[in-house]
């Protein structure tokens, strides 16, 4: 058991493979393109981003003992991303995920292969509890379970921190969400949760209200490029988006949840909820000036300095 401060992570760990097409994509043909395989998970890219903003960081997950399972596990050490407290299964299928863009870059069609992640089980933490409460804050994504979830609520005394990951396992946490902390839905899982269809920040507002009024402390709620809007029992506010150019969104959202955590991890109650929601609203700015779903440059330095916008 450590004796440090630290934040525990209860999600993916996978290889994401990318076939990115060149500038003649023809559905049903072979394409020329490029083909990338590199780590991911949302649980290992929060993970990953915490540690570049200085988090002692825990990844409690389960991979395979195959290839991919001995590149992600090798990657996860060079980044200091710790998985002492997951396990590597014998004879085992590492979570694969693969996705193909077409000559705009949108996702054409994509295939998960994360049968793995159910080995995640109540079990699977049971002999890891101590560990887990003794966590200044707990992260879980939804690729777990159900009845996983259900078991960490019930057991888990650190505050839990969700990221929804998707409208279809976001539904997951829907029984406990008086047992949350704080949440980062986006749009449609926020109009999964409250029944409110966001269309407008006054809608956005209500449906962050909502959450609160349904017993979770602090909401986060992604607008994406329309920005965000935070609440929790004393105030809501609406943050927009810092303007730039935009290479991908893909990992703005994950950059977010870790700098969401981060900042409480750091600062605690010192910062109030909008300070909290700008400082992730410029990690997210950054991490879109790159196509990796991984801001590589991301540092508290960068953070605080895009924040900056805000103050002007």
């Amino acid at each position: 058991m450590t004796n440090e401060s630290y934040v525990a992570i209860i999600g993916g760990l996978n290889m994401d493979i990318a076939g990115i097409s060149g500038p003649m994509y023809r559905e049903r043909d072979s394409n020329i393109g490029h083909i990338y395989l590199s780590p991911g998970g949302v649980g290992r890219n929060i993970a990953h981003n915490l540690v570049q903003l200085e988090v002692p960081t825990y990844l409690v997950t389960a991979y395979g003992d195959d290839d991919f399972g001995l590149l992600v596990e090798k990657s996860c050490r060079e980044l200091n991303i710790s998985l002492d407290y997951a396990e590597k299964l014998e004879d085992e299928h590492t979570s694969t995920y693969l996705y193909v863009t077409d000559s705009d870059g949108d996702m054409i069609t994509g295939v998960n292969d994360m049968d793995i992640v159910k080995r995640i089980t109540p079990d699977f933490l049971a002999g890891r509890l101590d560990f887990l409460n003794q966590a200044k804050i707990c992260v879980i994504d939804a690729n777990v379970s159900r009845e996983t979830i259900e078991w960490i609520v019930d057991h888990v005394e650190a505050p839990l921190y969700v990221e929804p990951v998707s409208v279809a396992k976001a539904a997951r946490f829907e029984a406990v969400l008086d047992r949350i902390d704080t949440i980062k839905p986006n749009q449609y899982e926020a109009e999964l949760y409250t029944g409110i269809k966001i269309l407008d920040e006054k809608t956005a507002r209500q449906a962050a209200e909502k959450l609160i009024d349904m017993g979770v402390k602090n909401a986060f709620i992604s607008l994406g490029a329309k920005g965000m809007v935070c609440a929790n029992s004393e105030e809501t506010h609406y943050v927009p988006v810092l303007e730039s150019d935009v290479v991908s969104a893909n990992g703005a959202g994950d950059c977010a949840m870790a700098t969401i955590v981060w900042a409480n991890y750091h600062y605690g109650h010192e910062l109030d909820i909008k300070e909290v929601t700008q400082l992730a609203q410029a990690a997210a700015n950054l991490a879109t000036s790159t196509m990796h779903s991984v801001y590589e440059d991301l540092s508290i330095s960068a953070v605080v300095n895009r924040a900056q916008d805000y103050k002007q």
